[in-house]
């Protein structure tokens, strides 16, 4: 499920930036972005919103005493060029604090947090927290509607999936015939991607246990011939996830 959250700051650029962020993130919804905390208050209280990025020092208000005038409060990222605010913003339990300008790496890292993104190791992606718990049996399989049939298909089986305009063919290892199913290749970015599975570019989505060679911004999957190109929408997302040590 998708993380509903709005950008709120007085500056274009700030807003033009987060948003292009949020926008490499597939866990987050943005649902608005506001050049004031005024404006941002309707759709806090109607569209269920999780978390907000937050400018401090603003015109018509200080974030940090928004915030606290909030009666249900979402988590709150906040976002700044005044360093001095840091201790205040952590006070109140801010996930975290960015300092402007702002980079996708330290972004990333904050909202990391939210979604519980582990520290992930190039050598030890099996181990890297993209896969919920191994005692939740649901979480090891999918069910797959295949024409007047749906097919169990267990998370460790799959290769990769390559969409289509209205289907995917989602491929297992060691058998080169692929399931055909109507779906889209949006919907398993979203249902695969805490179970350890990773959109790389606009039609495929590979397991990363099954990586094998990043080279030349592709990927090459154990025992594929396939090189699959990491597209530039998904460059920065993928190897800040996958590739770097220091997130």
């Amino acid at each position: 499920m998708k993380i509903n959250c709005i950008i709120i700051d007085d500056e274009v650029l700030a807003l033009d930036i987060l948003e292009d962020y949020i926008s490499r993130m597939p866990m987050l919804e943005l649902k608005g972005r506001f050049d004031s905390p005024l404006k941002a208050m309707d759709c806090i209280v109607h569209d269920e919103i999780k978390l907000m990025f937050l400018d401090i020092n603003m015109p018509d208000m200080n974030g940090i005493k928004f915030y606290e005038s909030l009666s249900n409060k979402p988590k709150v990222i906040f976002t700044t060029a005044y360093s001095e605010y840091a201790v205040k913003g952590f006070e109140i339990n801010a996930i975290d604090y960015l300092l402007k300008p702002i980079s996708f790496s330290r972004f990333f890292q904050a909202v990391g947090k939210v979604i519980h993104i582990p520290n992930v190791q190039p050598n030890a992606v099996s181990q890297a927290g993209f896969q919920e718990s191994q005692s939740d049996e649901s979480s090891r399989f999918i069910f797959v509607k295949v024409e007047h049939f749906t097919v169990k298909v267990s998370l460790k089986d799959i290769a990769y999936l390559q969409g289509y305009k209205d289907y995917v063919k989602i491929y297992l290892i060691g058998n080169d015939k692929p399931i055909l199913t109507l779906n889209s290749i949006k919907h398993y970015e979203m249902s695969l991607f805490s179970k350890g599975f990773i959109r790389i570019h606009k039609s495929y989505i590979v397991s990363v246990n099954q990586i094998e060679i990043i080279s030349r911004n592709k990927v090459k999957l154990i025992d594929q011939d396939l090189h699959i190109t990491i597209g530039g929408n998904y460059r920065d997302f993928f190897y800040e996830l996958v590739v770097n040590k220091n997130i």
